[in-house]
């Protein structure tokens, strides 16, 4: 380490050096001496820019590493904010080939027997007359008009569609799906080669006895008997049927086979028929799901806590982020916070028995880590699995205080999504310490060109100086040498 003594004592090194060389005469170093000089003056000056550029990027890495453990923490509780990760419940189908069970918080652990008489079916009808071709063909040499009808009463609906002028089967098709008036047209074809009617054009409506529908057309070319008199062809494949579903011995009908309506908290996605009697579904409740995701938000919050010993510890010997947080106070701010939003309070009338995750057996250790009681968690949860979802992801509920609050994972994703933005405190305090790196860097550049401009001083003065030196010797040596010469004419005389 250069020192205020160290450099003394090198300035007068050089400068008896100096007067050595002087008194010996010309043929000295004089850049060396002046290099010597200069880097005397230099190397106190740079080192103390250089530890601050050091220091600097060491805080850097230290915000870098604060917002890597605090996102990570916001991940954890980001799953925990949305309502609609919480399962909870096993689901056993007796018959899952007639229907799908799919089950949401709000579902309770239970037994129903369900019976599918029939799943609903859209309506599909097909042109009278068939085509040769699908491409080529003219239907009509001008506009004609489809009409479409679909519903009844308040729901009826009826839709002009038009076909241009020399359209082909693949245009009359092209046209009625362009229209997106709640049905769907395909061309079919037989396979039958050289027959003349082997392509058709087939029109697909919704599921559901509300969605059936008629369809007539301006020409005879491409005509539907959707709605055939007696004795006319039926051009229909086949009927809209509504879904009918026995649910606990009550039958319900639907225009979809997706029911969400009939057991709170339960989706039946229908299939098929089912056999037999009656299929039986059980729901029993699961918290390991749940369990899973509050040990994740434990483990990221203790290697925050981890991180945040090592990088405001002075004395951390870590080699990546010890001490990098040391001199500035965010680390700390971050730490208390974050602690105040994990043991947060999220409550209301209705969920007074979990209203944070202390509730549920999530304990601050002395070390400030945290840690869970898989007893008091599968008790909990279990009992009140409806209040651990409000209390993580609910909104706008009165806390103990009487103040309105959201769930304590929907709060703390909010803030840490605040804290690393673009205008956050962490990315801002990282920008600020790049600026003065830069201008640390700056400091180094003015350094050494006022080096450089000293330097050439010195090594101008010395060179003149070396010269007069020279020339005094020279002229000694000269009276020395006319001295002696007088000198020895007169001894021999």
């Amino acid at each position: 380490m250069t020192t205020a003594a160290t450099t003394s004592s090198t300035n007068a090194s050089a400068s008896a050096g100096l007067i050595a060389a002087l008194g010996a005469g010309s043929g000295m170093n004089t850049q060396a001496l002046a290099q010597n000089l200069v880097d005397a003056e230099k190397t106190p000056q740079s080192k103390i820019i250089n530890d601050k550029i050091d220091a600097t990027k060491k805080e850097i890495t230290g915000y870098s590493g604060l917002m890597y453990v605090v996102t990570e923490v916001k991940k954890a509780f980001d799953v925990l904010a949305d309502s609609t990760q919480f399962a909870g419940l096993v689901t056993k189908n007796s018959q899952p080939a007639a229907f799908d069970v799919i089950t949401n918080p709000s579902a309770q652990p239970g037994m129903h027997d369900i019976s599918v008489t029939n799943v609903a079916k859209p309506q599909r009808s097909v042109t009278n007359a068939g085509f040769a071709d699908n491409n080529s063909t003219v239907i009509s040499g001008s506009d004609f008009t489809l009409t479409l009808n679909t519903g009844t009463g308040v729901t009826a609906k009826s839709t002009a569609i038009t076909v241009p002028s020399n359209s082909t089967l693949i245009g009359v098709r092209d046209a009625i799906n362009s229209a997106k008036a709640g049905v769907t047209a395909q061309i079919i074809d037989s396979g039958v080669e050289g027959a003349t009617d082997r392509y058709k054009i087939m029109v697909t409506g919704q599921p559901g006895v509300n969605n059936a529908f008629t369809l007539s057309s301006s020409i005879a070319g491409v005509g539907f008997n959707t709605n055939p008199t007696p004795g006319q062809p039926d051009s229909t494949l086949q009927s809209a049927v509504n879904a009918n579903i026995v649910v606990d011995g009550i039958s319900y009908s639907r225009s979809s086979n997706t029911i969400p309506d009939v057991v709170p908290g339960v989706t039946f996605d229908l299939l098929s028929e089912t056999t037999g009697s009656s299929a039986t579904i059980q729901l029993s409740r699961d918290t390991s799901d749940l369990k899973t995701k509050v040990d994740k938000v434990v483990s990221t919050f203790n290697d925050f806590q981890n991180f945040i010993k090592i990088a405001t510890d002075p004395k951390s010997t870590d080699p990546d982020f010890g001490g990098t947080l040391a001199k500035v106070s965010i680390g700390k701010t971050v730490q208390a916070k974050l602690k105040q939003m994990i043991f947060g309070t999220a409550g209301s009338t209705t969920n007074n028995t979990v209203r944070g995750l202390r509730d549920l057996g999530v304990k601050l250790q002395q070390d400030g880590t945290l840690t869970v009681d898989a007893t008091v968690f599968q008790k909990v949860s279990t009992a009140n699995y409806d209040q651990v979802v409000t209390m993580f992801s609910g909104k706008s509920l009165q806390n103990e205080k009487g103040t309105t609050t959201d769930g304590v994972a929907v709060s703390l994703s909010g803030w840490v999504k605040t804290l690393v933005s673009a205008q956050g405190p962490l990315l801002q305090g990282s920008q600020a310490d790049s600026t003065k790196v830069t201008k640390y860097q700056d400091d180094l550049t003015k350094l050494q060109t006022r080096m450089d401009s000293l330097l050439a001083r010195y090594t101008k003065q010395f060179a003149a100086m070396d010269s007069i030196v020279g020339k005094s010797n020279s002229l000694k040596t000269s009276l020395t040498s006319t001295f002696d010469g007088m000198m020895k004419a007169y001894s021999s005389k």
